[in-house]
């Protein structure tokens, strides 16, 4: 299955569980030439080129190293199960994923900053944007990923959305495909499944949102992620162009920025049919406070469920009446003691 690539890759391999694979699942690699230097500039000599001639090509011919996210992608199958991993680096590019079903994007670090030795994603340096606007006005100038592609794992990523833009757009191409990557213009595919967990987003006042859920159908699970500051939404969703149907949310971290929104819908049919926000902490900062740190007040049909959430914040929850919550707490400090009480 692994077609000999324990004894080709080494240490590389044994860092990925395998069980992640399809049953005839593929590992590419995207390889930053200028890894260990993380500065606007990378300068210096670049390694790619010596690293890849010690990595033949499969017995296909196909290359499994590449100098690019999109390369790498490019070069996956889909429905095979394959596993594009990023290794460290400032990566300078807006990455889409369309027509690959099942294939997983590992990066090294993401949530956990360690200096230097960690995926950047940092689209506003890319040469080529694909903008758009969300449905509730928050315009985007691109974002790292476009994710229009069934059962997508995203993982171990830090999205830097500085300068006006996104972490991850995943839907179907109704908001976000105005210029596509190869000519895409619209798909009726949509990123049902995907999953994305330990991965850092940082807004830091400049970036838009942080994940765009425009419409990915069934079953989106987001989880142990960090969202700091976003000018937006940390975290939007509507129905695009079918619906967002039982995503859930849960044991994230979201940092406010001033006037913006932790977790937002959009007022239309089919928008959160189902969700749940369970279990995350929503926190106020210095001089920044959250509009609502989730609303959903905007006429969206279907029923939200809000539990067990943490709301170290002042402006808690914004529902219609026929959502639900239950189990939330928040707490009221004073100068000599904390009182703790259900949102």
């Amino acid at each position: 299955m692994i077609e000999n690539q324990l004894s080709r890759w080494g240490a590389i391999s044994r860092d990925i569980s395998f069980d992640k694979l399809g049953p005839a699942g593929r590992i590419f690699i995207a390889l930053h030439p200028y890894a260990y230097q993380v500065s606007s500039s990378n300068t210096g000599a670049s390694w790619y080129s010596t690293v890849v001639h010690e990595f033949p090509v499969d017995k296909q011919g196909k290359p499994r190293i590449y100098s690019t996210i999109q390369g790498a992608i490019d070069a996956t199958e889909t429905g095979r199960g394959d596993i594009v991993l990023v290794g460290p680096g400032k990566w300078k590019e807006e990455a889409y994923v369309v027509n690959k079903i099942g294939i997983k994007l590992i990066g090294y670090g993401g949530r956990d900053w360690n200096g230097g030795y960690m995926v950047q994603m940092r689209p506003s340096d890319a040469s080529t944007h694909y903008a758009f606007t969300t449905k509730l006005g928050n315009a985007s100038s691109g974002a790292a990923f476009h994710i229009m592609s069934k059962s997508v794992e995203v993982c171990g990523f830090f999205f830097d959305g500085g300068g006006g833009y996104a972490g991850i757009y995943a839907g179907g191409g109704l908001n976000g495909c105005t210029t596509g990557y190869g000519g895409t213009v619209y798909t009726t595919e949509n990123a049902s499944g995907l999953y994305v967990h330990h991965c850092f987003f940082r807004g830091g006042s400049e970036g838009v949102t942080g994940l765009y859920l425009n419409g990915p159908r069934f079953g989106c699970l987001v989880e142990n992620c960090i969202f700091e500051r976003w000018t937006g939404a940390a975290i939007e969703i509507d129905a695009g162009n079918a619906s967002t149907e039982f995503a859930i949310i849960r044991n994230n971290y979201f940092l406010a920025d001033n006037g913006a929104y932790g977790i937002r819908t959009y007022g239309e049919a089919n928008s959160v049919l189902g969700c749940t926000i369970d279990g995350n902490v929503f926190a106020d900062r210095v001089s920044h406070a959250f509009t609502y740190a989730v609303s959903n007040s905007s006429g969206s049909t279907g029923v939200l469920s809000v539990t067990r959430n943490a709301f170290a914040c002042a402006n808690k929850m914004d529902l219609l009446a026929t959502d639900y919550h239950c189990g939330n707490f928040s707490g009221t400090a004073s100068a000599t003691e904390v009182y703790v009480h259900e949102a």
